[in-house]
């Protein structure tokens, strides 16, 4: 089977994780090599009050990471999940390879993230025709 690239965001529990931060690292790393993927980019994403309680968790360590994995992983990790205490919740999402690197690029602070936010600012908008237009020769959009 190819290779699928996916992002996984795991919610952990985040007083497992205060002592030792890197832990939730190697947790979600782990999963995703347990199912035979390869972890490309991971970092912790926020430690945060959770919207509403979870069992009885009311905060949580996000956890972003984004690997490649054969499909039928995906099953596998939502097993893994299930049986591990120190993750709350979990989401997945298969991308393809184009959004993948680009998201890859961002989460490393790469040149992806500079283009996106360092465009040229736009024009202002003016009331006055383009040079060498007329009134009469622009034409309305119509949707």
């Amino acid at each position: 089977m190819a290779q699928a690239f996916y992002e996984g965001m795991f919610i952990l529990d985040s007083g497992k994780f205060a002592a030792d931060p890197d832990a939730a690292g190697r947790e979600v790393v782990g999963i995703i090599e347990k199912v035979g993927g390869t972890a490309v980019a991971h970092r912790p994403w926020e430690d945060r009050k959770l919207a509403y309680q979870i069992g009885r968790y009311r905060k949580g360590l996000y956890y972003l990471a984004f690997f490649t994995a054969e499909s039928t992983a995906v099953n596998d990790i939502r097993e893994i999940v299930k049986l591990n205490d120190n993750i709350i919740r979990h989401l997945v999402l298969s991308h393809d390879k184009a959004l993948f690197d680009q998201m890859v690029e961002m989460l490393g602070g790469g040149d992806a993230f500079r283009h996106v936010t360092e465009e040229a600012p736009a024009k202002p908008a003016t009331d006055k025709p383009a040079e060498g237009a007329t009134e009469s020769s622009a034409e309305p959009v119509t949707t």
